[in-house]
C-alpha cells in the first residue's frame, strides 16, 4: 500500500465513521441510508481507480446545493422537523462533494461536514453504540490530519525535488546520491513501513489524548440531561398506553426491540411480576378506554427534597409522593419491592411500575395515582427520567382465594367491571356466544378462583399466539374466538376479561411489559418494546378468615367497610409464544448483556452525571486511592522489617563455619552473575536491531571472540565475518535512506554513500571477502570503531 491509497483509505474511513454515526442514531430512514451509501461507495471506487469521467464541476455542486435549500424548509415544516432537514442538508451536500475530483479545499470540506455529522449524531442518540463510532471517528480524525498534511506538503516540495536531482543528472551524467536515496525511500518495504508508522501514531496519540482527557471530562459539570434525543424521543408516542387503546393497535411495538426501560430491584422478588402502565376497564366492542368519572384521583401527599432555598426554582427537586389504600383493596401483608426505574423519552405520562404502588420518589411536579386502578401517572414527562417506586407485592394463597362466594361486589366494581358492549349505545353487540363458550369452559369449576384458571387455561391451549393478525371482522373479538383463533396478547387478554364478565365476575385488561432481561453485569432488568404485554386482573372478595383478623387492626381506617374490601389478581392468558424467554443463554445473549450494560455505564457516567454523581465518583476514587496508599505502605513497612531483620542477624556476633562462609560466596557469586547477566541483556536490547557481527561490546570480544575465532577457523570459513560486519554496515546505512541496489557493486555502493568509514569497511571487506586475509585484532577494532563513528554521524545526519 502506498501513501496515496493511505490517504484515502483513511479520508474516507473518517467520512464513513461519522455517517455511520449518524445512521446507528436510529432516526434517519432507510432511503437516505441507502442512497448515502451507494454515493460512498461509487466515490471511493473511482477515487480508487483513478476515474475522471463524470465528475461534478465546482459550480454544479454550488447549485445542487442552492436548489436543495427550498426542499430542506419543506422537510422541516412538513416532513420532519428542523433537526433532521439540517441532517439531510448535510448528506447532500457531502454525497454531492464525493463525486468532485477533490482538491485540499474539498477534502477540507468533507472533513467538516464529518465533524458537523458527530456533533448532531451526539446530540440525536443516548446510545453507547455511539461511543464505538466515536472512537473509530477520532482514530480516523487524526490519522487523517497526519496524512492529509503530508500529502500536502509533498506536493509542495516535490517540484524542487525535481529540479535539483534533474540539474544533478546533468552534471554527473549519472542518478546522484539524492535520486538512489529518493529511489530507495519509495521501496516497497519502506512504503508499508510508513503506513505502519502512521497507524501506530494515530493509535497513540488518540490514546494520549483519552488519558489527558477524561478526567477533566468526568469532573466537568452538567447543565442538564436533556439534548436533543429527548426532545426528539418525545415526538414517538408509545402505542397502548394511553386512555383509548384500540384492539390490534398494541402489536404494532412488539416487533421492535427498542429499550424502552431499566429496572434495578432492592432484592429477588418472590414471583414473577410484570410492569403496569394503563388499566383499561370500558370495551365498547373494538377499544379499550378509560371510564370518565369524577373524583377517581387518589388522595396524594406529598414531600420536597431540594438543595435550593425555594424548591420551585429547582429543576431536580425529588418529590415522595405516597396513597392511602384504595378503599376497594384488600390489605394484605407487606411483602415491599423496591423498584429504581429509568425511563426512555416516551410521548407519554404513564409511569411504569409492578403493582399496588405505595410511594413514588421523582423529580416530578405532579404524580396522579388512579383510586380505581393503581395506574400512576404524571401530566407530561420530558426526556429520560429516573423514579424510585415501592409496592407491596403480596399476594394472597389460593386456599383464601377460593373463600370468595362473589356475592357482596360494591356497585362501583359491578358497574365497572362487568360492563359488556351494547347494541343500544352504538356499540358492537355482545356476541351471547361468548357467554355459551364461557359456561362450556367453566362447568365443573366450583369457585370463582377455579373459573378464572378453567378459562385461562382453555385460551392458552386451544388458540395460538400470532403477531401476523387476520382479524378484520366488524366484531374482532368474535372472530378471534370462533373463527380465527389465533392473535397476540391484547385479543388473548380481552377474551378472557369478556368470558369473566359474561358470567358475572369482575374483570380487566392492563398494558405494561413483562419482566424483561436480567442483566447479571449490572444487576438490572432491560425492558424492550418487544417486552410489550397484555394481561388480566380479577378482582375477589376477601375470605371469612382474613376478615376477622382484619376487624381488630388500628392501622385500617374506620369508615371504609371491611366487607367490600377485595384484592385484585393477575391472569396471563396468552400462550407460552408470546412470552419472551430470556433463559436460554449463548453467546449473542452475553454479547447482548455486555453491550446493554456499556449503554448503561454510558447513561450514567456520560449523559446523565450530575453533581452529586460527580462528588460520589470522586469520593470513591479518593477512598479507592488512599486504599492503594495504604497497601503500599504496609507492603514496604513489612519489606523493611524483613531487611532490618536480616541485617541484625548478619552483623550480630556468631561463630563462623565453613559452611556460612560458603553460603555467604554463594550469594555474592550469584549476585555478581546476576548483574553481569543483566548487564549483557541491556548490551543486547541496545543492538537488538543490527544484525549480529562479532563487532561487539568489550566482554564479547574479551571473553567470546577468541573462542568462536579458534572454532571458526578449524570447522568455518573466516571469510564469514566480513559478511558479519559489511552487512551491519549496510543494515546502519539503511536507516538514512542509503540502500545498495541490486546493479551496484560493493565498492560503487561505497562511492556514491560519500561517507568515508564506508569506504574503509568495504575496502576491509574486499580483503577479507575475496583476498583471504585475516583480520587481526588492532583492525577489527578499527573496524568496530568506523561502525560506531558511522553510526553516529548517520544519526546526526552530518557527513565527513
Amino acid at each position: 500500500m502506498n501513501f496515496d491509497t493511505y490517504f484515502k483509505i483513511t479520508s474516507y474511513a473518517l467520512i464513513a465513521s461519522a455517517f455511520s454515526a449518524m445512521a446507528l442514531t436510529g432516526e434517519l430512514y432507510a432511503i437516505p441510508i441507502l442512497l448515502y451509501t451507494v454515493a460512498l461507495v461509487i466515490s471511493f471506487y473511482a477515487d480508487w481507480r483513478g476515474l475522471t469521467r463524470f465528475r461534478l464541476r465546482e459550480w454544479m455542486w454550488r447549485l445542487l446545493t442552492a436548489l436543495y435549500i427550498p426542499f430542506m424548509i419543506v422537510d422541516a415544516t412538513i416532513f420532519t422537523n428542523r433537526i433532521m432537514a439540517l441532517v439531510h442538508l448535510s448528506l447532500f451536500a457531502s454525497a454531492a462533494k464525493l463525486f468532485q475530483n477533490k482538491t485540499d479545499r474539498d477534502w477540507v470540506f468533507l472533513y467538516l461536514i464529518a465533524f458537523f455529522q458527530m456533533l448532531l449524531a451526539a446530540g440525536l442518540t443516548f446510545n453507547a453504540i455511539f461511543v464505538a463510532s466515536l472512537v473509530a471517528f477520532l482514530f480516523f480524525f487524526i490519522s487523517t490530519l497526519a496524512a492529509f498534511e503530508i500529502q500536502r506538503t509533498r506536493r509542495l516540495v516535490a517540484h524542487g525535488s525535481e529540479e535539483i536531482i534533474t540539474r544533478s543528472t546533468k552534471i554527473f551524467g549519472k542518478k546522484s546520491n539524492a535520486k538512489k536515496a529518493t529511489m530507495a525511500s519509495d521501496s516497497p518495504t519502506a512504503k508499508v513501513r510508513r503506513v505502519r508508522y502512521l497507524l501506530g501514531a494515530s493509535f497513540a496519540q488518540a490514546l494520549i489524548i483519552a488519558a489527558l482527557t477524561l478526567p477533566f471530562f468526568f469532573m466537568i459539570p452538567r447543565f442538564g440531561s436533556g439534548n436533543l434525543a429527548s426532545k426528539l424521543g418525545e415526538n414517538e408516542t408509545l402505542t397502548g398506553f394511553s386512555e383509548n387503546v384500540e384492539l390490534g393497535k398494541f402489536a404494532e411495538i412488539k416487533q421492535s426491540t427498542r429499550v424502552i426501560m431499566r429496572v434495578r430491584l432492592n432484592h429477588a422478588p418472590s414471583h414473577y411480576i410484570r410492569w403496569r402502565g394503563v388499566v383499561l376497564e370500558y370495551y365498547n366492542g373494538k377499544s379499550w378506554q378509560l371510564t370518565k368519572l369524577a373524583n377517581r384521583l387518589a388522595s396524594t401527599t406529598q414531600f420536597q427534597k431540594s438543595n435550593n432555598e425555594d424548591p420551585e426554582v429547582d429543576e431536580n427537586i425529588e418529590r415522595t409522593y405516597f396513597w392511602q389504600p384504595s378503599p376497594f383493596d384488600q390489605p394484605l401483608k407487606d411483602e415491599v419491592l423496591a423498584q429504581r426505574i429509568t425511563l426512555e423519552p416516551l410521548n407519554s405520562g404513564t409511569l411504569f411500575a409492578t403493582h399496588a404502588v405505595k410511594t413514588v420518589d421523582a423529580p416530578l411536579r405532579d404524580v396522579r395515582q388512579d383510586s380505581l386502578t393503581g395506574a400512576v401517572s404524571t401530566p407530561r414527562l420530558k426526556g429520560r427520567i429516573q423514579y424510585s417506586i415501592l409496592s407491596n407485592i403480596s399476594a394472597p394463597t389460593e386456599d383464601e382465594l377460593r373463600d370468595d362466594n362473589g356475592n357482596d361486589y360494591q356497585p362501583v366494581i359491578k358497574d365497572l367491571y362487568l360492563q359488556k358492549p351494547e347494541a343500544a349505545k352504538g356499540e358492537i353487540a355482545f356476541d351471547p356466544r361468548i357467554r355459551e363458550q364461557a359456561l362450556r369452559v367453566t362447568a365443573g369449576a366450583k369457585t370463582i378462583y377455579d373459573k378464572a384458571r378453567a378459562i385461562e387455561k382453555y385460551l392458552k391451549s386451544e388458540f395460538r399466539y400470532s403477531l401476523d393478525l387476520k382479524i378484520g371482522g366488524s366484531d374482532p373479538l368474535a372472530e378471534f374466538l370462533f373463527k380465527v383463533k389465533e392473535g397476540h396478547c391484547e385479543y388473548f387478554a380481552t377474551a378472557m376479561v369478556m368470558l369473566l364478565r359474561s358470567i358475572g365476575i369482575p374483570a380487566r385488561i392492563v398494558n405494561g411489559f413483562q419482566m424483561g432481561e436480567y442483566n447479571s453485569l449490572n444487576g438490572q432488568y432491560t425492558v424492550r418494546e418487544s417486552d410489550a404485554h397484555s394481561w388480566v386482573e380479577v378482582y375477589f372478595l376477601h375470605s371469612k378468615s382474613h376478615l376477622e383478623a382484619l376487624k381488630n387492626d388500628p392501622a385500617l381506617p374506620k369508615n371504609i367497610e371491611l366487607a367490600a374490601k377485595g384484592v385484585w389478581v393477575e391472569f396471563d392468558p396468552t400462550p407460552s409464544a408470546g412470552l419472551n424467554d430470556y433463559s436460554q443463554g449463548g453467546l449473542r445473549a452475553s454479547l447482548r448483556q455486555y453491550l446493554d450494560a456499556l449503554e448503561v455505564f454510558w447513561l450514567d457516567y456520560v449523559v446523565t452525571l450530575d453533581r452529586d454523581e460527580q462528588a460520589s465518583l470522586m469520593v470513591e476514587i479518593q477512598h479507592r486511592l488512599l486504599d492503594f496508599k495504604n497497601r503500599v505502605l504496609a507492603y514496604f513497612k513489612s519489606a523493611k522489617a524483613w531487611l532490618k531483620q536480616k541485617y541484625y542477624a548478619l552483623i550480630n556476633p556468631r561463630n563462623w563455619t565453613s559452611v556460612d562462609f560458603i553460603k555467604l560466596g554463594s550469594a555474592l557469586l550469584a549476585l555478581l552473575l546476576a548483574a553481569f547477566a543483566l548487564y549483557m541483556t541491556l548490551a543486547y536490547r541496545k543492538r537488538r536491531k543490527l544484525k549480529p557481527t562479532g563487532y561487539n561490546p568489550w566482554w564479547y570480544r574479551t571473553f567470546l571472540l577468541p573462542w568462536l575465532r579458534r572454532f571458526k577457523r578449524r570447522q568455518h570459513d573466516h571469510r564469514a565475518s566480513a559478511v558479519l560486519f559489511y552487512e551491519q554496515m549496510l543494515a546502519i546505512a539503511a536507516r538514512a535512506g542509503l540502500r545498495k541496489l541490486p546493479e551496484q557493486t560493493p565498492m560503487e555502493f561505497a562511492a556514491a554513500s560519500g561517507y568515508l568509514q564506508i569506504q574503509e569497511i568495504t575496502t576491509a571487506y574486499h580483503r577479507v571477502r575475496f583476498g583471504g586475509a585475516i583480520l587481526d585484532e588492532t583492525e577489527s577494532r578499527r573496524v568496530s570503531g568506523l561502525l560506531a563513528d558511522l553510526k553516529r554521524r548517520i544519526g546526526h545526519s552530518a557527513k565527513p
